[in-house]
């Protein structure tokens, strides 16, 4: 009688093994899949917006929409997707896949503040020939959502790079996830109703318009699920971390 129910129960517990290894596969093919479209909509909406102003040449509003493309959708994109990808890890290793992410992040930054820059220069152009023109500064959704991403990446920035150096602070682990993460949606958010501008709407019908924020909305979700999760997984450890051990902080040895 004994025997039966302790294999009983070591069925139980392979069969509950056998459950979750075929829930970490769905969840590891979902999340490779969401990967593969993000890179070809972050590609491919980059490339369009990209082409269009290089047609136009970088005048006027072209050079703002060029840069801010590149650095918020592709290279901030592409920073939150290398970061994970455990291909990536394994064919170059945790260090090369650190400095990748941090290189692409800052390149995200740096561009994207040229871009904005850009801009801002045109209106205080236009408003030092015309006083009487009416300017506004990052008052439009399109300008407020790209500045407020733009502080929400330079503070992913700034905590990500004492990270290059401590690696098992959790504290400075969970501010720089959420700065890169909720900055990538302000990002994306911006990048949305960027479509609905004077710009957008001079250079694109309104069919390609609602085709631009359908992809852009898409990419922004398949980008960002797989770093929502672990933020998620991050609340839960900082809370678990809080009401029972004090949080380690180590040296990295690995540069």
């Amino acid at each position: 009688m004994a025997i039966n129910e302790l294999q009983g129960c070591l069925g139980d517990v392979c069969e509950t093994g056998d459950q979750q290894n075929g829930s970490s596969s769905y969840a590891g093919f979902y999340f490779n899949f969401c990967t593969l479209i993000s890179h070809v909509l972050l590609t491919g909406i980059t490339v369009a917006i990209v082409y269009k102003c290089l047609v136009l040449k970088l005048a006027h509003t072209a050079g703002h929409a060029f840069y801010c493309t590149i650095a918020f959708v592709f290279f901030m994109g592409e920073a939150l997707l290398v970061r994970n990808s455990r291909s990536l890890e394994a064919w170059i290793g945790q260090t090369n896949l650190n400095r990748l992410h941090a290189i692409l992040g800052l390149l995200a930054f740096l561009v994207g503040v040229g871009g904005i820059a850009i801009k801002t220069w045109q209106k205080l152009e236009r408003k030092r020939e015309d006083p009487n023109a009416t300017v506004r500064h990052f008052r439009s959704n399109h300008g407020f959502f790209g500045i407020v991403g733009c502080a929400l990446l330079l503070g992913s920035v700034l905590s990500g790079l004492p990270l290059y150096f401590i690696s098992s602070s959790v504290t400075l682990k969970f501010l720089h996830r959420f700065f890169g993460l909720i900055g990538f949606l302000a990002l994306m958010v911006s990048q949305m109703f960027g479509y609905n501008t004077g710009f957008g709407r001079r250079q694109w019908k309104r069919h390609h318009q609602n085709l631009f924020k359908f992809f852009t909305f898409i990419a922004t979700i398949t980008t960002s699920n797989y770093e929502l999760r672990r933020f998620v997984r991050d609340i839960f450890v900082l809370i678990s971390n809080s009401l029972f051990q004090a949080e380690p902080v180590q040296a990295r040895e690995d540069l």
